[in-house]
Formats: structure tokens, sequence, C-alpha cells
């Protein structure tokens, strides 16, 4: 990968996503968040392509730049759902500066635009490139700051213990249905499992220290 072409996309990408913190129920550290995310998705992504045989920097470029949608000012869940398309129309003219070529560009604004909901508003193909840009996105969602960020959305620690255990058990059944979905490529899919199995383990071993927060009912005549 060319590091000239890394540090300007990375520059871009810092200055695009750190508009977040002046937008209403923002702060600075939001904005650190989805630029370091950004960052594990474009290692992600190169070590994705590095494995298939395709191009890493522009994996590596892709991931960086997928999420700078963020850097519009939102005023509703669904506009917050297009970020993607957005992002593509934001990183388009940069790729273009970068002297990719156009077929180059829309590849990469093509998996930017769909690593969402799986739609653009411009017509493009499901390459493994353009595919791993969200696979790449979904690995890091679900690696071990994910199974943090679950309970602490949750407020799990002050909930009540039965409460606890609905909460392992509903999160511990849709984590079992996302590990059967296939990525588009076979190395983003062991990748993909490999970290829901790593969650799996964990929710696993909460869901014995929540069952060893009870004593049993013990028969009666037991221990004499």
């Amino acid at each position: 990968m060319r590091e000239e072409i890394i540090r300007r996309t990375e520059a871009f990408m810092r200055a695009e996503l750190m508009k977040l913190a002046d937008y209403k129920d923002n702060n600075r550290r939001m904005a650190e968040y989805r630029i370091e995310h950004s960052i594990r998705v474009a290692h992600i992504a190169a070590d994705i392509a590095r494995k298939e045989g395709f191009d890493e920097e522009r994996a590596f470029v892709a991931g960086l730049l997928h999420d700078i949608g963020y850097s519009i000012d939102y005023e509703t869940k669904e506009d917050y759902r297009n970020h993607g398309r957005y992002g593509a129309r934001i990183a388009r003219p940069f790729l273009r500066e970068l002297g990719y070529s156009k077929a180059q560009v829309e590849e990469m604004c093509y998996g930017i635009a769909i690593h969402v909901d799986e739609k653009a508003d411009f017509a493009g193909e499901n390459t493994p490139l353009a595919l791993t840009i969200g696979d790449a996105d979904n690995i890091d969602r679900f690696d071990a700051f994910r199974a943090y960020e679950a309970l602490q959305d949750a407020e799990y620690r002050d909930l009540p213990l039965e409460e606890q255990r609905s909460f392992v058990a509903e999160r511990t059944e849709r984590l079992k249905q996302y590990r059967g979905f296939a990525l588009g490529t076979e190395t983003a899919t062991a990748m993909w499992r490999d970290k829901l199995d790593f969650q799996l383990n964990f929710l696993e071993r909460l869901k014995n220290q929540i069952e060893h927060a009870v004593i049993a009912e013990i028969p009666d005549g037991e221990g004499k």
C-alpha cells in the first residue's frame, strides 16, 4: 500500500468525521470513536483483501471512508440509514483526486454506499471488494467492544437477576442466528463467525454466573 495515499485518506476522513463533534447531542469522544472504528474497519478490509487476493490498498482506503456520511448533520433515523449513500457522494471526488480510475472509484463508492442496508442509489456490482466494506464493518461491530457496549446500553449491571437472565438468553439466540449468515468471501465469513463465537462463549460464561447466583432447591434429606 502507498503510504501517501493512506495518509491523505486518513487526514480527509478525520477532518470529515470530526464535524460530528459540532452537531447537537454529540461530543468530541463520539467523533473520535467513529474515527477509531473506521481505522479498524480499514485494517479488517485490507486483511480480507490480502487473503482473498484482491486490491489491498483500495480495500483499506474504502474502509477508512465507509462512514464519512456521518459528517452530515442528520435529523431522523431514516437519514442515518442513508449515511452509506451520502458517504459515497462525499468520497467520490476525493477518490478521483487520489488518481484511481473511474471504474476503481465506482467500485469503492458502491461498497461504501451499500454497507448499511445493501442498497445504493447508483448502479454497481457486488464484487468481493465492494462486499468487503460492509463485511469488515460488521466484523468490527461484533468484536469485543460490542460485547461490552451491549451490556452498557442495557444497563445490565442494574437489572434484576431475572431480567439479566432474559437479556443473556435473547442475545444468545440472536447471535446464533447471525452466526449462520455467510458474508461476501470465505475469509470474511470465518472472521465473522470467530467474533460471534467469542461473544457466545462470553454469554455462556455470563449465564453460568447468573445461574450460580441462586441456590437451587435442595431435595429433602440431602446432606444428612
